[in-house]
């Protein structure tokens, strides 16, 4: 389930040979701790787009598979950002239109982060398709217009209305990836129609790698020093500062 913003920040669990850093402490209270509906500002797909975005076939020191999963910032970046998200999620599109684009340029347009867009479908029924929309959109374009991906994963965001209510489907979808400027939706549709099966898998060991840190909920993150290997949590839909904090402490590990 999307986990609020007063949400107390945990750390990773012992997994096997890595550092796991001292806990961060607890994040103030929104709304006296309640859950509490993201606010949404109006923004746009093109606010934030990260200036750097590529992809990879490493599995990290964390576990974490890169192969088919967009990474935005540089690939000599210190620090790993792990991101598992739910485009059903409100609280993950709180983290996209406010905390997200002062981390990009702070800290991955930078240099000193690097973000890696994984999936963990846990809100409703059509969790898992989204996912596979991603996946698929990702692969179509990211040897040829990666940054295009990040303006659709917005768009996509942004279809969420803030009243909830059952919105996503097929059509809203396919509107979003038929909108977005160099993503090709016939090329898109046929990934969904020959590769779901594939795709699913690759989410599923997104989410095991995810439950294995003691991750629960969306949004949920780890910040991984790769050369220290060490690594903290944040789960919610923290602000910026709470992300400097944690990735100044896994820098000085």
């Amino acid at each position: 389930m999307c986990r609020p913003v007063g949400s107390p920040v945990r750390m990773a669990g012992d997994m096997s040979r890595r550092r796991v850093l001292a806990a961060f402490g607890s994040v103030a209270a929104f709304g006296g701790g309640t859950a509490y509906v993201a606010t949404r500002s109006g923004s746009t797909p093109e606010e934030y787009v990260p200036t750097e975005v590529h992809t990879s076939e490493d599995t990290t020191g964390f576990g974490v598979t890169l192969d088919g999963r967009p990474i935005a910032g540089s690939r000599d970046a210190p620090v790993d950002i792990y991101y598992w998200t739910d485009f059903l999620c409100p609280f993950c599109a709180e983290f996209e239109s406010e905390t997200f684009p002062e981390i990009g340029t702070e800290y991955v347009d930078t240099g000193k982060a690097r973000l890696v867009g994984l999936s963990y479908p846990n809100i409703g029924s059509y969790s898992d398709p989204a996912a596979v929309w991603s996946r698929c959109v990702w692969e179509q374009i990211a040897a040829s217009k990666p940054t295009a991906y990040w303006q659709w994963h917005r768009a996509a965001f942004d279809e969420q209305p803030e009243s909830g209510g059952d919105w996503a489907d097929e059509a809203t979808f396919a509107d979003v990836t038929e909108r977005t400027e160099n993503v090709p939706l016939a090329a898109v549709e046929d990934c969904r129609r020959t590769r779901t099966d594939s795709i699913q898998e690759s989410i599923d060991t997104d989410v095991a790698v995810a439950q294995q840190a003691g991750i629960r909920g969306t949004p949920g993150f780890v910040i991984y020093n790769r050369e220290a290997d060490a690594a903290g949590k944040l789960v919610g839909a923290h602000p910026a500062e709470n992300f400097g904090e944690a990735i100044d402490r896994v820098l000085e590990a």
